[in-house]
């Protein structure tokens, strides 16, 4: 099973990935909340501008749109992944943390 709700199709390291960003960034606008938890994940748009090889995605990307609850805070969180040759890695509008 994966460690977020919903439609995330991020695979479980990457999952975690994010969710440690999340919280690492979050803590210092929020230092006296320590009980956090994404709530739900969706789609906003599936890989797009994607190049495969041998079966493999080596180049796209796609966004989500994850769910935070930080001590009852709800704040949805725009995601953008980037998909290369040796690995996805992910970028998060910041902005909606600091709300």
């Amino acid at each position: 099973s994966t460690p977020v709700e919903g439609e995330s199709i991020a695979n479980d390291a990457l999952q975690f990935n994010v969710i440690e960003k999340i919280y690492t960034t979050l803590s210092p606008y929020n230092p006296t909340c320590s009980d956090f938890k994404i709530k739900n994940t969706q789609i906003l748009h599936y890989p797009y501008d994607v190049k495969k090889k041998n079966n493999k995605y080596i180049k796209g990307y796609w966004k989500e749109l994850w769910t935070l609850d930080a001590c009852g805070n709800m704040t949805q969180i725009p995601i953008t992944f980037y998909i290369d040759k040796k690995k996805t890695t992910f970028n998060i509008d910041e902005y909606f943390l600091k709300k």
